[in-house]
């Protein structure tokens, strides 16, 4: 019985196991969030109202993340996941009476709430994602994270795929796709409170997990400060601010021209691949066979050229559905159009992901933030950007302007990150390593960071 009771205990303390926690916590709340978000509009409302209640999301979430980081040394990055995650029910609530009702209030006041909580969710969630694992099996934990993530779609979209399977035309979903997702989202919170604080967490190489044991709100604006000045993590903005366009005219794009059971499909599919796309690429990321430095270029270099690929695909098929007198409704099985309007989608989110997977562990990367307590706050600077993105394009999405000029906006800022992420990933870093004390931070918290000069070296083999 001891024994049964020790090994128990070792797998809940288990890394592995805080990964899979934060992954359904993950699940339940900003993977059912995406998946309602796939379901298009709810109501009697038009897909201009679920765009302009995410702006206000993410506008919360752009001051909120900033913050979050140093919220989560504070009061831990347990307790943030928990009360981020009570506060992301209401918005499924909303959306629920507005599909049902045509109440918009109550979809706003849940954007709101959704706004507030997922400031320390988004923060404490990559931190612990990021933060927690053994530097060599970082990849595959962050893929595990983001994979079970993608079951929040794959269930949004079965469900709604299940209820939805003869609605052969465009508009709203029925109500009681939302029921099962309200249900789904209320058990986050309870997932949260599995989770293990960082110095009761066993890894499997013996090494403990960096944290602040002691820290202030002052010592965190301090520190915080401090990480502003540092140039790699500045040179990642870019991809952060701008990434997010993609998923906004993405969204517009299945909303205008797929039939209810289409989008049902899509939704599920994407889930499918999406994990895919998190795994394979956690996997290429810790195949120690190569340098960890050559792993993240050729990483990145995929992502590159995948990308920018997709966005040429888009823009083809977005631009010959512009051109046509009434924009289509497709729906299963209508040819060859259908095929490659509803394949380029997928093959976006794909690359999206692989995409999405590299940044979250490229932030752990970061040199000149590897003090205790710092990957909690490079987290929550960078979500805070990536906030700021999405509500800029959700505002953007939230107008009346023409699919088309929302895809140009998005292939020229996604063109725009290129040079400073290729900096960031190609450059050789010369950073004096220092690792900060609670005591030590508090006592140089003032002083700016070690000089760092980068060398653009894309030939470099190290």
């Amino acid at each position: 019985m001891s024994w049964n009771m020790g090994r128990l205990t070792s797998i809940y303390r288990s890394c592995l196991f805080q990964i899979i926690i934060v992954g359904l916590v993950a699940f339940c709340e900003p993977g059912i969030w995406t998946a309602l978000n796939n379901l298009g509009a709810g109501g009697n409302a038009s897909p201009f109202l679920n765009n302009a209640a995410n702006a206000l999301t993410y506008g919360l979430m752009s001051v909120g993340c900033f913050l979050a980081g140093g919220v989560s040394n504070k009061i831990t990055a347990k307790w943030c996941l928990v009360i981020g995650a009570a506060f992301y029910t209401p918005y499924a609530a909303g959306l629920y009476c507005n599909n049902r009702y045509g109440n918009e209030w109550f979809l706003l006041l849940g954007a709101a709430l959704c706004g507030i909580g997922a400031s320390l969710l988004w923060a404490s969630e990559a931190a612990i994602a990021v933060g927690y694992p053994e530097e060599e099996k970082r990849g595959r934990y962050v893929g595990i994270w983001m994979g079970i993530r993608q079951m929040g779609p794959l269930v949004g979209g079965a469900i709604s795929l299940a209820l939805n399977v003869k609605t052969a035309h465009a508009g709203k979903v029925s109500y009681t796709t939302y029921l099962g997702l309200v249900a789904i989202s209320s058990l986050g919170a309870p997932f949260a409170l599995l989770l293990s604080q960082p110095q009761h967490v066993i890894r499997s190489n013996g090494t403990a997990i960096p944290y602040m044991k002691k820290t202030s709100f002052a010592i965190e604006a301090r520190a915080i400060w401090k990480q502003l000045k540092n140039k790699q993590l500045l040179l990642l903005i870019p991809i952060f601010l701008a990434g997010q366009f993609g998923t906004t005219y993405q969204g517009n794009y299945l909303t205008t021209y797929f039939t209810v059971r289409s989008r049902a499909l899509a939704s599920f599919l994407t889930a499918v691949v999406g994990a895919a796309a998190n795994i394979l690429t956690g996997l290429l990321l810790d195949f120690n066979y190569f340098s960890k430095r050559f792993r993240s270029k050729t990483v990145y270099t995929i992502v590159l050229v995948f990308v920018t690929a997709s966005w040429v695909w888009n823009a083809i098929t977005e631009t010959k559905l512009s051109r046509m007198a009434e924009p289509p409704t497709f729906d299963l099985g209508d040819g060859a159009f259908f095929r490659s309007s509803f394949t380029v989608y997928m093959f976006f989110k794909f690359f999206y992901e692989v995409l999405q997977t590299y940044i979250y562990w490229l932030m752990a990367e970061v040199k000149g933030a590897q003090a205790d307590g710092d990957v909690a706050r490079t987290t929550g600077i960078l979500r805070s950007w990536e906030s700021i993105g999405s509500t800029i394009a959700y505002a953007v999405g939230a107008t009346h302007w023409s699919n088309l000029n929302q895809m140009i906006l998005g292939f020229a800022l996604w063109g725009f990150t290129i040079p400073f992420t290729a900096i960031a990933v190609f450059g050789s870093w010369n950073q004096e390593e220092t690792v900060d004390s609670e005591d030590d931070l508090e006592r140089r918290a003032d002083s700016s960071l070690e000089t760092q000069r980068v060398v653009y070296n894309p030939d470099n083999k190290n």
